[in-house]
């Protein structure tokens, strides 16, 4: 497949293939190094995910896009790479003589019946260097957003090698207009610092149709990283600049996400600590409010129910779990324990949608404890009716719960922390 993002990824309807899922109460493996695995590629060494998502098409098709790589950060090969970083990432795994010469890259797979049978993973994009999904959109009129971050094959440096990509990390999108069929190219989001953009995060829409996406940016190697909000004013086809974030107590504003309000407030929500901003004027400004009741906090989605009830599904304390709120997210539901209830016993970086019925469909990343052979896994869960708690769903398919499934892995690594 050619570098560009233009190009067909030939998937007929008779390619949906009767590939079931492994099942753990109510939880089921749909891609992973020994389930419904890629086809092989150079490079490829059992990594999926640690950047998934999923969306619903207008014929009710679920669409999941997944990185599949080799570890944590699938750059290409050769990396230019401190030695002393390199001996770190060893310690934890990282398989330093594998040979990746384009690293990582996306794929997508399908179901026509709601999770029961999916389809073979098929190439999405494939570039230069390393590209992963970050978060995608499915738009009302069925235009399709995918967020994309391309990772460069230097680090722990504060300038590109020559030869190399001369940012360490970047962040476009790409169009569809065909329920995925073919895509467009790339087009790079412009990063108001020099060093990298890098996101965790879907788009969200203004009451006055206008498309915002948040990023994290930083100067240096080791600096301080700010936020930054991007808007489209065409659904997504041009970007520009709207804000840029920087906190006032000199804490990193992380991973952001941006959840749009009942009352036309924006509210953003930032790693490790969980803080909690709003903006009053679309995005523009942006004020601290309190840190919500999650950290350690990390990758997360957020929604807007009909009634209001802001919904939060989250990496926190190193499992998949849920809180929501009623006052748009300056009290959040909690576990007996304090904590946001736990929704499986898996690491997580969460994608994910609601469902016409209201309830949510989540797609996640199980590594299992280590970073090279790993495993996405979904699961749906509603909130009751009275608010009070979290129910998931059982599994779409009729078998018997995988007694093999691993638990989840309490030293995963940060493409941000490896240093």
């Amino acid at each position: 497949m050619s570098n560009s993002a233009k190009q067909k990824t030939n998937l007929q309807a008779s390619d949906i293939s009767l590939r079931e899922p492994v099942i753990a109460e109510g939880e089921w493996k749909i891609v992973g190094w020994d389930h419904n695995p890629p086809e092989p590629f150079e490079g490829f060494g059992g990594t999926v995910g640690l950047g998934q998502d999923v969306v619903r098409l207008g014929d009710g098709t679920w669409l999941v896009v997944f990185h599949a790589g080799y570890w944590h950060c699938s750059a290409a090969t050769p990396m230019v790479v401190p030695p002393q970083t390199i001996e770190k990432w060893k310690q934890a795994g990282y398989p330093a003589d594998h040979v990746a010469p384009q690293g990582g890259r996306i794929l997508s797979m399908r179901s026509c019946d709601e999770g029961r049978t999916w389809s073979r993973p098929s190439t999405l994009l494939v570039t230069r260097w390393d590209v992963s999904p970050v978060g995608m959109n499915c738009l009302e009129d069925g235009t399709l957003l995918l967020f994309v971050n391309q990772q460069a094959s230097w680090y722990g440096l504060d300038a590109a090698p020559a030869g190399h990509l001369q940012v360490n990390t970047r962040i476009g999108v790409i169009r569809s207009t065909d329920d995925g069929q073919t895509w467009s190219e790339i087009n790079w989001l412009k990063a108001p610092r020099s060093f990298y953009q890098r996101a965790y995060a879907q788009a969200v829409r203004r009451p006055d149709g206008v498309l915002l996406y948040p990023t994290y940016t930083a100067d240096c190697f080791a600096g301080v990283l700010h936020g930054a909000v991007h808007c489209s004013d065409d659904d997504g086809c041009s970007w520009h600049l709207l804000a840029e974030l920087a906190r006032d107590d000199g804490e990193d504003l992380d991973e952001p996400s941006l959840t749009v309000l009942p009352d036309g407030r924006i509210m953003l929500m930032t790693r490790l600590d969980a803080a909690v901003f709003y903006s009053d004027d679309g995005g523009q400004t942006w004020r601290f409010s309190h840190h919500a009741p999650f950290a350690p906090f990390k990758a997360h989605r957020t929604t807007v129910l009909s009634d209001g009830t802001v919904v939060c599904w989250m990496t926190s304390r190193n499992i998949l779990r849920v809180s929501w709120s009623a006052d748009g997210g300056v009290t959040w539901k909690t576990d007996d324990d304090g904590l946001a209830f736990p929704l499986a016993d898996r690491y997580g970086y969460p994608g994910g949608c609601v469902l016409p019925d209201g309830s949510i469909l989540v797609v996640y990343y199980d590594t299992c404890g280590h970073q090279c052979r790993t495993n996405v896994w979904a699961l749906r869960f509603d909130i009751s009716k009275d608010r009070s708690q979290a129910v998931r769903f059982p599994a779409p398919i009729d078998t018997k719960p995988s007694t093999t499934a691993p638990s989840a892995g309490d030293h995963e690594l940060d493409v941000d922390a490896m240093n």
